[in-house]
């Protein structure tokens, strides 16, 4: 699943399409259709004012427009522009954006578990979603409210979108190994050097992908619909069995809360 770098990734190659005039969207699947609030088509002749992102989730919103067209990439989704001459020949495309830029705005998804989502009132869309980790909102103070007291697993912690925005699998995975810490642990066992640690590692690998352009082991794609280059540093996500890079060990996966999880047994604690 696409998470908050590859989802920034994408905001950030689609910047140059801000106050380019939406003329039509084809919309070939309606099943990716998961909310309308409003008849899509009073947004046609409207300009693109700004491409943000909360989350996992791209925002549009739109000049002299109180309509507002947020996306989501679900598990295997692209979300990619190209010129509007140039052939669309990918399978399971869902919805073409046409622009008076030139370009079209293409939401692919083989598995159809994103959509599209046509909303008015974006903060209530995003009401029960955590904080940006990105943000200066996020830090140890923060951290350590969030994980007191509580029993849960700190990898589950992490995942749960109501606490922290954007944060999945592989993330969180390499975060707790750039932190020292395992994933099954109690959220509520950190000490607090080891939530000063966590709170700088999460923002230092997130950031750290997004310069990469993201994680492509299969199906990720930024704007320009090209792989991220993120997998080439992975610690620990996908490399069961691999030597650490840190101490030589192998790396272990688990389950933890449904979910697979890497780690080290010998730098992890």
């Amino acid at each position: 699943m696409p998470e908050l770098p590859e989802v920034e990734t994408i905001r950030r190659s689609l910047l140059a399409n801000e106050n380019a005039v939406l003329l039509k969207m084809e919309i070939l699947h309606p099943a990716v259709l998961r909310r309308q609030d409003f008849e899509p088509a009073s947004l046609y002749g409207k300009s693109i004012a700004r491409i943000a992102r909360r989350g996992k989730f791209l925002i549009f919103y739109f000049a002299q427009s109180s309509g507002h067209l947020i996306i989501h990439l679900g598990m295997s989704g692209r979300f990619y522009m190209v010129d509007k001459d140039q052939p669309l020949t990918g399978k399971h495309i869902h919805a073409v954006l046409h622009l008076d830029n030139g370009r079209r705005l293409v939401y692919q998804d083989a598995r159809r578990f994103g959509g599209l989502w046509f909303i008015t009132d974006v903060e209530e869309f995003f009401s029960c979603m955590g904080c940006e980790p990105l943000e200066d909102e996020f830090n140890p103070e923060l951290l350590a409210k969030l994980v007191q007291g509580r029993k849960v697993a700190i990898k589950n912690l992490l995942l749960n979108q109501n606490l922290i925005a954007g944060i999945g699998n592989i993330y969180a995975d390499e975060a707790l190994f750039a932190a020292g810490i395992l994933p099954h642990r109690p959220a509520g066992s950190l000490t607090s050097e080891e939530v000063q640690r966590l709170s700088q590692a999460i923002k230092k690998v997130l950031a750290e992908s997004i310069r990469q352009r993201g994680t492509t082991f299969r199906d990720f794609r930024d704007g320009y619909n090209q792989s991220g280059g993120f997998q080439n540093h992975l610690q620990v996500y996908g490399r069961c069995h691999e030597p650490c890079r840190v101490c030589g060990h192998p790396i272990v996966r688990d389950r933890i809360g449904g979910r697979s999880s890497h780690y080290c047994e010998h730098c992890q604690h």
